[in-house]
């Protein structure tokens, strides 16, 4: 068997992708994968243009992610991607992310459907891709891509509300992949997002959602993990339908370092832990001082509770929904 054409893209975070802990955010890692399969198919003469231009397209069915640790503002890393399989309709993508020191950083996997854009069905992937691809090798890591079910219609918040705008609508005119995962994303209640990153995530794409359409969260907390979902109401319509369906683990972050513990161990310990000012770059990973994490850069970190002792084993429904059931 041959070995799969692996497709690199290299990245540097910047200020407008990074969370309030100067980290990236999931959903700037789920866009970079995107752009990274987008540049692999351009690279493979077979970007979304070619395809929108005989009347093809691909559609996420289902995919996941998992991260050890995100990337630090200004922090250079890169993206690797390559097909591991195609069969009829279907075709699968792995990813891994790495530092420049070749630190796994996190790895993704991604089922995708080949279809028709005139006739709106699938269609098996064209032999010039398979060709061009090469598919094989393993898989990125142990994430399956099997189904995946979301909280059920009493989970919707109904007090929040997305109206999907003409920004949200990607090349094959319907919402881009990455904007229903960060709207389930979203239900995670404010206070456990403060306290803990997100460290698994597994998704499946359910039915379309059209421009002017309303979307819901939904989330409902279990025993190992969080459900959540993204509900859309079509214009004019009053039943909502679940769109998108997700399921995540989230780990504590650890209890931030005091400025004066900072402080005291100097700039030449500072300096071996990878602790930098926002101005300063290394050849190798940049990691901003948590000083300025917490203070610079227009008040990073200013108001957020340090992360308690209790443990968040993600999720505790005691910790997350208040009395009612509501989060």
């Amino acid at each position: 068997m041959e070995s799969p054409i692996i497709h690199r893209r290299d990245f540097r975070l910047r200020y407008y992708e990074m969370d309030a802990y100067a980290e990236a955010t999931p959903v700037t890692i789920l866009n970079l994968l995107e752009e990274t399969a987008f540049s692999h198919c351009e690279e493979s003469g077979w970007d979304v243009y070619r395809l929108v231009s005989e009347g093809y397209g691909w559609i996420l069915l289902r995919g996941g992610i998992e991260m050890r640790r995100y990337p630090s503002y200004r922090e250079a890393f890169s993206i690797e991607s390559w097909c591991s399989g195609t069969k009829n309709f279907y075709g699968t993508r792995e990813y891994r992310i790495l530092s420049p020191s070749g630190e796994l950083l996190g790895f993704a996997r991604s089922l995708w459907l080949f279809f028709s854009l005139e006739r709106r069905r699938p269609v098996p992937v064209l032999p010039d891709i398979v060709e061009a691809w090469r598919p094989g090798g393993p898989p990125a890591g142990d994430l399956e891509l099997g189904a995946v079910e979301g909280p059920g219609p009493e989970s919707v918040e109904a007090s929040r509300s997305f109206e999907v705008r003409l920004s949200d609508i990607d090349t094959n005119g319907h919402v881009n992949n990455v904007n229903y995962l960060a709207w389930a994303i979203e239900s995670m209640p404010p206070e456990a997002r403060r306290q803990a990153k997100l460290t698994r995530l597994r998704g499946q794409f359910k039915h379309e959602v059209e421009y002017g359409s309303t979307v819901r969260p939904a989330f409902r907390a279990e025993a190992d993990r969080c459900l959540h979902g993204a509900y859309a109401t079509r214009p004019g319509e009053t039943e909502p339908y679940l769109a998108a369906a997700a399921e995540s683990v989230w780990t504590p972050r650890p209890a931030p370092e005091s400025a004066a513990a900072a402080e005291s161990r100097g700039p030449s310990e500072r300096g071996r832990t990878g602790e930098t000012s926002f101005g300063q770059s290394r050849a190798e990973e940049v990691r901003p001082d948590p000083r300025r994490a917490r203070q610079g850069a227009g008040g990073l970190r200013r108001g957020f509770p340090a992360p308690s002792d209790r443990s968040l084993a993600l999720p505790s429904r005691e910790a997350y929904i208040r009395p009612g059931g509501q989060p």
